[in-house]
């Protein structure tokens, strides 16, 4: 009994097996019939490396060039394939026929004779490192005012309890604020004493 239905499994292997090989065949066909082209509606396109304006560049498609689109996102963004490039445009700037194209700056001859549907030109983008910029205190020389009695020397900073004999003290030379030059007077009449590594 369990002979001649291990016999009759037997026989139907190879028929489920072909039923699994024609819908593999059936998947694939149906895969190359969606894939999706596109048109660049624009002068030129930015084709980036994720989905957003402010990541890195990797090259620029021309107008009326097509794209094949391998994913439309939500958020605006489609993934898409242009010669050996992989990246992410703005959704905005495509269209699914090439003579949707409005752009006015295309050169239509060009389009043409290199390869009309098929055109797609893409140029590289030279991706520098961003520069980044150190920030340093502003060193500002006094401006001495005219003043009755000797020249004092205060850190501009609103907290300083004390005035100098000289811009070359060490405690002066921390200041990164403007210095102001005033009288003694002046310097006492604001409430200031004397720098103890000066006087």
């Amino acid at each position: 009994m369990k002979k001649p239905l291990l016999l009759w499994l037997l026989c139907l292997l190879p028929l489920a097996l072909s039923a699994q090989v024609v819908d593999t065949t059936v998947q694939v066909e149906s895969q190359e019939q969606t894939t999706a082209y596109h048109y660049v509606n624009a002068s030129s396109l930015t084709l980036r490396a994720l989905p957003s304006a402010s990541a890195v560049a990797l090259a620029k498609i021309d107008g009326a060039s097509r794209v094949t689109v391998l994913a439309e996102r939500p958020d605006g963004w489609s993934k898409v394939q242009v010669d050996t490039y992989l990246g992410f445009v703005k959704s905005e700037y495509l269209v699914t026929q090439q003579q949707d194209v409005t752009a006015e700056t295309i050169d239509w001859a060009s389009v043409e004779a290199s390869g009309g549907e098929a055109y797609a030109q893409v140029s590289t983008v030279d991706v520098r490192a961003p520069q980044v910029t150190v920030a340093r205190p502003v060193v500002r020389k006094a401006v001495p005012k005219a003043s009755a009695g000797p020249r004092v020397y205060i850190c501009n900073n609103g907290r300083t309890q004390v005035y100098h004999s000289s811009e070359d003290c060490s405690a002066m030379r921390r200041c990164t604020y403007t210095t102001k030059v005033a009288s003694t007077g002046e310097a006492r009449g604001l409430g200031l004493r004397e720098c103890m590594k000066c006087y």
